[in-house]
């Protein structure tokens, strides 16, 4: 019987083809792709090429700016100097050149060229793509000063918030920074925040710490008026101070009243946890009137055995002490990054983004009071130049993803320890925990007048914030309604800040 033969598919006649009319148009229907890889590949040399021109051309604009009295051959060659140094090679790119201009309203204007080798696409004839940047800026110098406010609390560790922010703030400080390790007119801060502001441990020398007791505050965890947070902190032989601190009284908690010694109120208490009733124990209970009252920072044998405030506070069990645990003591709480005061060099900024830690509750008020701080020329920190200095921008960028909280317990406290103190103390007036939030609000709202009162331009997220009323207060901490952002999604932060660097970048060339 004669086989029948299998059926040869047209794909693999044209394959083995080996007529010359086949191989033709196989290579003719090949072009368009090879084309279209080489389109992707060449365009994406000619992107990265224009981003390092535009980085040459804002240095040069700026280092040109900031010399209004030299003549139009000196600047030129200052431009050009800074421009050459700027601009990083690439194989892929022929030499750059630059020209500058004065305009008649004597904004200085820089315009940079590159020709970029193409590989791919100069089969097709294409040999060089022209890549142009320009940059303009007020012949007088203009800088720029930035404070970035994030939210650090416990929230920020869900869904990938944390991670996603590190991500979008390096890309913000990037594109400030460009190639420059170093920036002459540019400043950025990092101001962390949950329940605590860290300010630094090695400000324990700074004599705006209360090291005496002068703030009234100081001594409310302690029975004797001679005991305050930082001797207690002197009596611990194996812990240290970590840095957080606690609120000011009122309205000095949200502005930037330079401490002094002669007030008290205006000096900031050192962070001390006290010692919660109990014998050394984490989960210590205590049966009141039928009543159960559980304590979670007990880290210490209780001097007195009688009501349970008096095992707080008194004051004997901590002379000549040790606290053995490394989850309970008088640093419980301060897990956080300590601000990064206004700095001109990259890396130092990048670093401090990167090692934020999500931990703790959220006082969104403490974080904007310290932005203003870290922009403010006074102490604390005084790295900011003064508000007359009308050549310098000030920008703040606050993110929260939540709103005001305490997080309450049943106990005499009645809340964890925070910069507030416990809830029972009533520093916000109020012992009831939703009277304090509302406070709470009040204080981050005149947090956020203080400083727009400053013209200090306001950028404010509410980063899958549930409560519309957070979003409301967050929204009108902003300088205007477009300065304000809710993205819906983490790409949509990364865009943002990329959106808001890209618009300080162009203020900070030319206002």
């Amino acid at each position: 019987m004669k086989q029948s033969r299998k059926p040869v598919l047209p794909l693999k006649r044209f394959v083995s083809n080996q007529s010359g009319a086949a191989a033709i148009v196989l290579a003719v229907a090949s072009v368009p792709l090879v084309m279209a890889a080489g389109v992707a590949v060449d365009y994406g040399n000619s992107v990265a090429a224009q981003a390092r021109l535009q980085a040459a051309t804002d240095a040069a604009a700026l280092a040109a700016g900031r010399e209004s009295n030299r003549t139009h051959g000196e600047l030129e060659r200052i431009a050009n100097d800074y421009f050459k140094s700027n601009y990083a090679a690439s194989p892929d790119t022929e030499q750059p050149s630059m020209t500058l201009s004065v305009e008649a309203d004597g904004r200085l204007q820089v315009n940079g060229q590159v020709k970029v080798k193409n590989y791919l696409t100069a089969v097709a004839g294409f040999d060089k793509t022209t890549v142009t940047a320009t940059s303009q800026v007020s012949k007088d110098a203009t800088g720029l000063e930035v404070a970035l406010v994030f939210d650090n609390t416990g929230s920020m560790g869900n869904q990938s918030r944390l991670s996603t922010l590190k991500i979008a703030a390096r890309d913000f400080v990037n594109i400030l920074f460009g190639p420059r390790e170093t920036a002459d007119t540019l400043k950025i801060a990092v101001v962390p925040f949950s329940q605590f502001v860290n300010v630094g441990a090695d400000k324990s020398g700074e004599d705006w710490i209360d090291k005496a007791g002068l703030n009234p505050y100081s001594k409310a965890n302690f029975k004797s008026n001679s005991w305050h947070n930082w001797r207690a902190w002197t009596e611990v032989s194996n812990r240290s101070w970590t840095g957080c601190v606690e609120s000011r009284v009122g309205t000095l908690s949200v502005d930037d009243t330079p401490p002094d010694t002669g007030n008290g109120a205006t000096l900031f208490p050192p962070a001390f946890a006290p010692d919660e009733p109990g014998s050394n124990r984490s989960d210590a209970s205590f049966n009141v009137g039928g009543i159960t009252y559980r304590y979670d920072n007990s880290y210490l044998a209780d001097s007195r055995t009688n009501s349970l405030d008096n095992r707080q506070r008194h004051q004997r069990k901590y002379q000549n002490s040790s606290v053995n645990s490394t989850s309970r003591g008088p640093d419980r709480g301060c897990n956080i990054q300590p601000i990064m005061a206004l700095n001109n060099v990259k890396q130092p900024v990048l670093n401090t983004l990167q090692n934020m830690t999500a931990g703790g509750y959220t006082h969104v008020a403490e974080g904007v009071g310290w932005g203003l701080r870290v922009l403010s020329p006074g102490a604390p920190f005084t790295e900011g130049v003064p508000y007359s200095n009308d050549k310098i921008t000030k920008a703040m960028v606050l993110l929260t993803d939540g709103e005001n909280t305490f997080d309450t317990e049943t106990n005499h406290n009645m809340s964890t320890y925070t910069a507030y103190g416990h809830l029972a103390e009533a520093r916000l007036g109020s012992s009831n925990a939703y009277t304090a939030i509302a406070a709470q609000n009040t204080l981050l709202q005149q947090a956020c007048d203080n400083v727009k009162a400053k013209e200090i331009v306001v950028y404010s997220f509410a980063y899958n914030v549930p409560s519309a009323t957070q979003r409301s207060l967050i929204k009108n901490c902003a300088t205007s309604p477009e300065k304000y952002f809710d993205p819906p999604t983490n790409a949509a932060l990364v865009a943002s800040f990329q959106q808001i660097a890209d618009e300080l970048r162009k203020l900070h060339l030319s206002r």
